[in-house]
């Protein structure tokens, strides 16, 4: 069975962590934005892009889960380029969640949400 280091699995636990903190808060956000104001054409465009955000952050969440069952899955060890995939997910994971928390800032801004 292949392992992978302690602070590799920390590291994509508290990614996982982190994108459904976001998939919350855009839910959350998207769900006061049409109690409060409703579906217009003011705030579609935002409703589209909590969307956006929502699926955003689950296509990550899904990339970790999917990746490390076949690394753990990969027998005598992982291939390079599955944990090369890894690396990759876990930096364009980084910067996704920080672009779409700003996103998510900027909405609940432009319309005063909580």
């Amino acid at each position: 069975m292949a392992k992978l280091p302690d602070s590799t699995i920390a590291t994509v636990l508290n990614l996982q962590r982190q994108l459904l903190e976001r998939i919350d808060e855009a839910t959350k956000a998207g769900f006061v934005l049409l109690a409060d104001y409703g579906e217009t054409e003011e705030t579609i465009p935002e409703l589209d892009e909590l969307q956006s955000i929502i699926e955003r952050a689950d296509s990550y969440y899904t990339r970790f889960y999917v990746t490390l069952r076949r690394i753990y899955e990969a027998q005598p060890t992982a291939s390079i380029d599955s944990l090369k995939l890894l690396t990759k997910y876990i930096k364009d994971a980084e910067v996704t969640i920080e672009v779409i928390q700003a996103s998510i800032q900027d909405i609940k801004r432009n319309w005063n949400l909580s």
